[in-house]
């Protein structure tokens, strides 16, 4: 038998192995599972998705590849069962802010300060997607990049929908371009991956609650400035 034959075996007793233990799902299995990821979301945070390797993740577990194995498949599959919960979440709670009732001015607070909440509450998992730019992943990185791509593309259309209703309320100055501003807006957002830390000076919805401060400042009508000053108590 070649070795590339004994190679295939073992990739296939390996993935026989994978599917058995999850079907049977111990208490043992789910902790050592959990540690796995732990060990792969600190090297992909400190590597990045692309310059990360089995290996490396092997090596930060202090184990070796065929363990790695016998939980995943490949690295995106880690990737994915390591942001998944995380960005569905955020994504879902932004969709529902988006479509409710209310001036679009509080919906977009709600946005931030919920959006930067969660990268708090789910640190480093959020940190993880956002660092990457997951249109750029390449069509062997595995099947999971329509899913990674779709989370996106519902992301930015949730903070789009938001401003074009501020646009039409009135809310919102009348000559704002919808998508620079919602690019200004995320890109504000996703480089925070680059500093914030949880237990810092802001907690994630105090970042959120100053950051839509700063842009509802440049965005907001004339009219609305001054309703709002006006409303305000002298000091």
């Amino acid at each position: 038998m070649t070795n590339d034959a004994n190679a295939d075996m073992g990739t296939k007793s390996i993935s026989q192995r994978r599917r058995s233990a999850r079907r049977e799902a111990s208490a043992g299995y789910e902790q050592r599972r959990q540690r796995l990821l732990e060990a792969a979301a600190a090297v992909f945070k400190d590597k990045g998705f692309g310059a990360t390797s089995v290996n490396d993740i092997a090596a930060r577990l202090g184990s070796d590849r065929a363990s790695v194995y016998y939980y995943y498949g490949s690295k995106q599959e880690i990737y994915l069962d390591l942001i998944r919960r995380a960005v569905e979440e955020i994504v879902v709670l932004a969709e529902t802010t988006a479509t409710g009732s209310g001036p679009a001015t509080v919906r977009l607070r709600h946005l931030f300060e919920t959006t930067l909440d969660g990268f708090e509450r789910h640190y480093p998992y959020l940190h993880i997607f956002i660092q990457e730019d997951v249109r750029r992943f390449a069509p062997e990185d595995g099947p999971g990049n329509v899913e990674l791509e779709a989370w996106a593309t519902r992301f930015e259309k949730a903070f789009g929908k938001v401003i074009k209703d501020g646009i039409a309320k009135g809310e919102f100055r009348g000559n704002l371009d919808p998508r620079l501003a919602m690019l200004a807006m995320l890109g504000t957002i996703n480089w925070s991956h680059r500093w914030f830390l949880p237990g810092e000076r802001l907690t994630g919805g105090e970042l959120g609650a100053g950051f839509v401060e700063i842009f509802l400042e440049g965005i907001r009508t004339p009219r609305s400035r001054t309703s709002r000053a006006a409303g305000k108590p002298s000091r």
